[in-house]
């Protein structure tokens, strides 16, 4: 399913399914009677019967809304093909340095990527199809400066999914369909109180 058809729909839907993946009850993306750009997670119910239940966000592989409707824009990485590194991904690791991972200058269907030694996935070739290869798309742009979307914003078309990846922008660039996503490192731990969340000091 595609889930609700709107930038503005609220965020964390999926929470309560977990890893599973969101469905269409009649396979269609959007239209239909139960189709209609909504998505579905099932349960058994106590009479063993396999239940659908609506949810407005999609779910796949535990990312949520990563087909459509939101880009995320990626922290720590960008495409600034600057002299002798066209196309190459550049991260900032934790401990300040940098790493280059290097991708396709080119625009359209991936039907290949780069899996880099940090579980990278950048595409590498932009000549398949919305029905071969991955089935997703890459933009790309050589001007300098570019940053990382993942994701889709401008609807659930067949080219957003898990691989689809957008450098066509600079970081000036500013839309309603692009947002970010909270990632933690380490151990999260709950403050007792108000005062000892405020008195917490980063620890590198």
């Amino acid at each position: 399913g595609a889930g609700q058809h709107s930038t503005a729909r609220t965020t964390g839907g999926t929470a309560k399914i977990g890893m599973q993946d969101t469905v269409n009850t009649n396979g269609t993306t959007v239209g239909g009677v139960e189709g209609n750009g909504k998505a579905f997670y099932k349960e058994t119910n106590t009479d063993g019967e396999t239940v659908f239940y609506q949810l407005n966000n999609t779910n796949c592989l535990g990312y949520e809304d990563i087909y459509g409707h939101k880009y995320d824009m990626m922290d720590c990485v960008d495409v600034p093909n600057d002299s002798g590194n066209g196309g190459k991904w550049r991260y900032l690791m934790p401990d300040g340095t940098y790493r280059r991972v290097k991708g396709v200058e080119a625009t359209g269907w991936i039907n290949g990527v780069t899996h880099g030694k940090y579980m990278d996935v950048v595409p590498a070739a932009a000549s398949g199809s919305s029905t071969t290869y991955y089935c997703d798309y890459y933009s790309y742009s050589g001007s300098t400066g570019r940053v990382v979307y993942r994701g889709y914003d401008y609807g659930a078309g067949a080219v957003g999914g898990v691989s689809c990846a957008h450098a066509g922008f600079d970081a000036s660039y500013s839309y309603a369909g692009i947002g970010s996503r909270l990632a933690f490192r380490g151990k999260i731990v709950v403050a007792e109180s108000v005062a000892a969340y405020k008195a917490a000091v980063e620890v590198a």
